[in-house]
């Protein structure tokens, strides 16, 4: 069977470049088409004709998007991987592109047509390392998890029973001993037995929490949220929006997790003293938000080296479900994540990006 062709959209208000470089493309095995303008492009993604790598000319005429405007929009929305194109190599230009050359920035020359496909091949291999990355993690996530489950089970089943019956068995023993003596040693096994109790019921919930699989999401969150306020002293608003919702067992647990990670990251990093939890769904999506009132941060958060790696737990669970994780925070402003996941009919990532989304997020964003 033959290989499927890779789609490469080239965006250039230059015809004959544009049809050159299709013509050299198409006859080096790719399946590649040009449009003149950002606003042509954008409306083949928008009705999914979606190319597996996009080579976008810089400036594209008066009158219209350039490509930087353009490549941002895509960014915003879809998970296609852009190559700059241009014929401007000034410090300028350089500055306004250096968060869009992930794939690569070629500068335009004429007769370049070999190094374009060079530098395409190259970000093909970029892509392809980077999708063997999230499916290694997403199986090392799903490990995890399922030993998280086995152990939860072992635990309730297995000590959570043998320390049942040596509560019951203390109890008799109490009965029976009726020397004074005895008391404080009875008194003290007790504490003991109700503090390890505690503190098994709490690893149980930790490794996987019970009322995830028999109440859901909304309630699963609830009870979180009480746990949390209880253990930190940090006064918590739960804002639902919805009852009830039914997001199957992977996209529950993902956004238990988040929502655990980034009120973890409250917690030991911000100083803050309330934290909202918002929690919004339409027909497509599902969106939480969490805002608190800490301190925020001017720099990076992956300065940080812990609440780096939360980020990137929290980005990729969310990225593996076909949706997204923003974080926003200003020095002194406090911080505000939100997750944005597809509804199980709605997984491919195509679907997640569409004008409700935006909708859900502007909706959030006037309850904080």
């Amino acid at each position: 069977m033959k290989p499927q062709q890779r789609k490469v959209l080239i965006v250039d208000d230059s015809i004959i470049l544009g049809k050159t470089l299709v013509m050299f493309l198409n006859k080096n095995g790719y399946q590649s088409q040009t449009v003149s303008s950002g606003e042509a492009c954008l409306h083949r993604v928008e009705n999914d004709d979606i190319p597996d790598l996009i080579l976008m000319d810089i400036y594209l005429g008066p009158g219209g998007m350039n490509g930087l405007e353009t490549t941002r929009k895509l960014h915003a929305s879809y998970d296609i991987p852009v190559v700059l194109h241009s014929a401007y190599n000034d410090r300028e230009t350089l500055r306004s592109t250096q968060f869009m050359t992930k794939y690569g920035y070629i500068y335009k020359t004429p007769g370049n047509e070999e190094f374009v496909l060079a530098h395409i091949e190259m970000a093909f291999k970029l892509i392809e390392r980077e999708r063997m990355f999230r499916d290694l993690s997403a199986h090392l996530h799903h490990i995890k998890e399922e030993q998280n489950a086995f152990l939860a089970r072992e635990i309730h089943d297995d000590l959570g029973q043998s320390i049942a019956a040596l509560k019951m068995n203390l109890t008799m023993l109490e009965r029976a001993a009726n020397r004074a003596e005895m008391q404080p040693v009875i008194s003290d096994m007790r504490s003991i037995l109700d503090s390890t109790i505690t503190k098994t019921r709490a690893l149980i919930h930790e490794l996987r929490p019970p009322v995830l699989d028999t109440n859901g999401i909304i309630e699963a969150l609830r009870w979180h949220l009480e746990d949390y306020r209880k253990q930190f002293g940090i006064d918590v608003v739960f804002a639902p929006g919805i009852e009830e919702l039914e997001l199957g067992a992977e996209r529950s647990l993902a956004v238990f997790r988040i929502v655990q990670e980034a009120l973890t990251n409250v917690a030991r990093h911000s100083g803050a003293t309330r934290v909202r939890v918002d929690v919004r769904s339409n027909s497509r999506t599902f969106l939480v938000v969490i805002t608190d009132n800490g301190t925020g941060f001017a720099r990076q958060p992956t300065e940080n080296a812990s609440r780096g790696f939360g980020i990137l737990s929290m980005t990729e669970r969310a990225e593996r479900l076909g949706g997204r994780f923003r974080i926003h925070s200003e020095q002194g402003q406090g911080t505000r994540v939100s997750v944005v996941i597809p509804h199980p009919r709605h997984c491919p990532s195509s679907e997640v990006q569409n004008p409700q989304l935006e909708l859900l997020s502007e909706v959030a964003e006037r309850h904080q």
